[in-house]
């Protein structure tokens, strides 16, 4: 089941493939972000969904210095560099830091992703990272409450799918 739109922003839910972990193919702006591992482990899906809710309930204004989505993002992986050159994780500045977004745990560790806030819009920009250094990049904006309304479908297949399995694990004890 998909939810969004794969040129925007999408996730596809495969819930029939793992018995223990959510498979979720991620999107933005075209670009598949996690083709090499979609299966997340549920309860940190679930808790990082929903801190992606709390984020993008409310338009918000874009970060200081906001040009353009192409500038943006520049900067900020320019300030995360150092975490894809073997440096300390998190390195970016507050600004980027309020921003990143597909932080999602080992399934997105390799994708840079940023998520700008502009009042009714989001603006999407990410660069995939793998074993021979940056790949393919992608940059989409969307609207908010579509970008929104993604995040909470996925908030609730994961939320039922994590629940469902839970209930399976605690009845075998």
């Amino acid at each position: 089941m998909v939810f969004g739109e794969r040129g925007g922003f999408g996730l596809e839910f495969h819930v029939e493939r793992d018995p223990g972990l959510l498979c979720v193919d991620v999107f933005v702006g075209g670009l598949h972000v996690n083709a090499w591992d979609d299966a997340f482990y549920p309860p940190l899906l679930v808790k990082k969904l929903r801190d992606e809710v709390g984020r993008f309930r409310e338009p918000a204004g874009p970060p200081g210095g906001f040009v353009s989505v192409g500038e943006a993002f520049r900067l900020a992986e320019g300030e995360w560099e150092g975490e894809w050159e073997g440096g300390a994780s998190g390195a970016g500045g507050a600004e980027s830091a309020a921003c990143r977004f597909l932080d999602w745990g080992e399934c997105t560790d390799g994708v840079l992703a940023f998520a700008f806030p502009d009042g009714e819009r989001v603006h999407l920009a990410c660069r995939v990272h793998g074993d021979d250094g940056p790949g393919p990049s992608a940059a989409v904006t969307v609207r908010r409450t579509e970008l929104l309304a993604t995040v909470e479908q996925g908030l609730d297949v994961a939320g039922r799918e994590w629940s469902a399995r839970l209930a399976v694990l605690r009845a075998r004890d």
